[in-house]
């Protein structure tokens, strides 16, 4: 069953330009790190932010994570303007917080609320009345019971065993404890971050939803290797076809992983499969990660963000259960050596029918300009994709609000105007958090869909005309962040979709044919 949201009049032909819309909007959150001089590795990580519609009024709404201060809910007023909840919503604890994820783990219709933490992590349950309940010690998921505070980052839910309900896989980064930190020093005496290499990592934590409201943290069991990477981004995605949600996790200077799903046991073939090293061989400081069909060959492609001096990394999928490096061939390697990077997301932003690509970045040191000629706060970037397989940097070209240079860190996308094109949330470290309207993306034609309890698992794939492009109802993604949970669909010249079909997580196949463009289609099982 479909009902439209939304029906938007033929867009007109207009210049896509990326505005700052942060003020206008009524978005004042401002992250704080908290740091001393002291160089803890945390107060570089942060913060992750999420689009979702929390009180299911049909516009999104954002949370924004805070490490040394409150973090923040903006309800959506629908009118372009946000209102802060947070107070009224209970959310303003967000510990030392990293990063965040949205999906609804109880099964009520709602869409609940993670944090990760440098210490215990936190769930806030979704109440359905605008107000969430701390429920991290019911559902004893605030993270790993070691000797030094967690330091999680990465989080994702996803049916792993296909049991109706959804799973929590939780990555951590490395062992730290103040009390033990011994500096990093560059050059002549500059005290610096600390590389990954300066510790240990952290086992990574995996949670089976019990389906009574609890988890039970089963990471051995089903198959996590203890202590293999240094984890940031984290997705699931079914990436060989085989009906279960596979899971891929960045590495910082450690090679990503790729867990293949094999009927609720993972294996972890990232080496094997081609997503663990770069096309040299070479482990990468993996931050952000994402998946989307970028060459609409019907085949999930992975993408990551990495340390600056190295590039970005494209993984094509093969289709054999393998991926090749094309990173150069693709036209995204030189653009992103002088950058460093981490939140990233496959998104059209000018509504053509292909994927294009946005990354956050910012370097992780101060006071680099001491020691490297490169700066602290850096340009993020818009990567078009020319229809063919070659993306192209055209970041100047789209406006002021690409043309800022901020410190930037997590990066979520989504319509949150509903006018028909995709908007950017960027946090940045130690600084005020941007809001990205885009204006002039629905001169094009566009669908994009809301299935009924966010469906997470769900793949989507839609026809119109020549023109075939798959998409999956994913949480996490990006660097510690998650993009709104409503695929997206950018058609071009073309007015009507042919058919929508898709596949819900527990297996069911939903079509629809004959679907108009320009609306925004809320979908609920047969």
């Amino acid at each position: 069953m479909a009902a439209a949201l939304w029906l938007l009049p033929a867009p007109t032909a207009a210049e896509v330009q990326f505005v700052d819309a942060t003020a206008a909007a009524g978005i004042a959150f401002h992250h704080r790190h908290g740091g001393t001089g002291e160089k803890y590795p945390m107060e570089t990580m942060g913060s992750g932010v999420v689009f979702f519609d929390y009180d299911a009024d049909g516009w999104l709404d954002l949370y924004f994570v805070n490490s040394a201060g409150p973090g923040a809910l903006y309800r959506n007023k629908g009118d372009g303007t946000y209102a802060d909840a947070t107070a009224l919503a209970g959310v303003a604890d967000s510990g030392y917080g990293l990063g965040c994820a949205a999906a609804d783990y109880d099964g009520d219709g709602d869409l609940d609320l993670y944090i990760t933490c440098y210490g215990p992590n936190i769930l806030y349950r979704n109440e359905g009345d605008g107000t969430f309940t701390d429920a991290t010690a019911a559902a004893k998921v605030a993270g790993p019971q070691m000797a030094n505070p967690g330091m999680s980052t990465g989080a994702a839910f996803a049916d792993h065993d296909a049991d109706g309900d959804l799973d929590l896989f939780v990555g951590n980064y490395a062992e730290f404890r103040p009390s033990l930190h011994k500096p990093c020093i560059r050059g002549e005496g500059i005290a610096v971050y600390c590389g990954p290499e300066a510790f240990a990592p952290q086992r990574d934590v995996f949670y089976r939803n019990d389906g009574n409201g609890t988890f039970t943290d089963i990471a051995d069991e089903v198959g996590l290797l203890p202590a293999a990477a240094k984890e940031l981004g984290a997705f699931f995605i079914d990436y060989d076809q085989d009906r279960d949600p596979d899971l891929y996790v960045a590495g910082d200077r450690s090679p990503n992983l790729l867990y293949r799903n094999d009927g609720g046991h993972f294996a972890e073939v990232g080496a094997l499969a081609g997503v663990a090293y770069n096309d040299m061989g070479k482990p990468l400081a993996g931050m952000g990660v994402d998946v989307g069909d970028y060459d609409n060959d019907g085949l999930f492609d992975f993408l990551v963000t990495n340390y600056q001096w190295e590039t970005n990394s494209l993984y094509r999928n093969l289709g054999n259960g393998f991926f090749a490096d094309i990173t150069f061939q693709s036209g995204l390697g030189v653009p992103s050596l002088q950058f460093l990077a981490w939140g990233t997301f496959f998104f059209d932003y000018d509504n053509d029918g292909d994927r294009d690509i946005f990354v956050a970045n910012g370097h992780l040191d101060d006071n680099i300009h001491l020691f490297d000629a490169v700066t602290y706060a850096q340009q993020n970037q818009v990567f078009r994709n020319n229809g063919q397989g070659r993306f192209a940097d055209v970041s100047n070209q789209l406006g002021p609000g690409l043309r800022l240079k901020q410190v930037s860190r997590g990066a979520t996308m989504g319509d949150y105007d509903n006018d028909g094109d995709l908007d950017v949330a960027v946090t940045n470290n130690n600084q005020p958090a941007v809001l990205l309207r885009n204006d002039g993306g629905n001169a094009k034609h566009w669908l994009s869909l809301q299935l009924n309890g966010g469906g997470v698992g769900a793949e989507v794939k839609v026809t119109a005309g020549d023109l075939v492009q798959i998409d999956v109802v994913r949480t996490g993604s990006s660097y510690m962040c998650q993009n709104a949970l409503r695929p997206f669909f950018g058609l071009g010249d073309r007015t009507e979709v042919d058919e929508v079909e898709i596949r819900w997580a527990n297996g069911q196949i939903q079509r629809l044919q004959n679907v108009a463009a320009d609306q925004l289609l809320v979908i609920y099982p047969d």
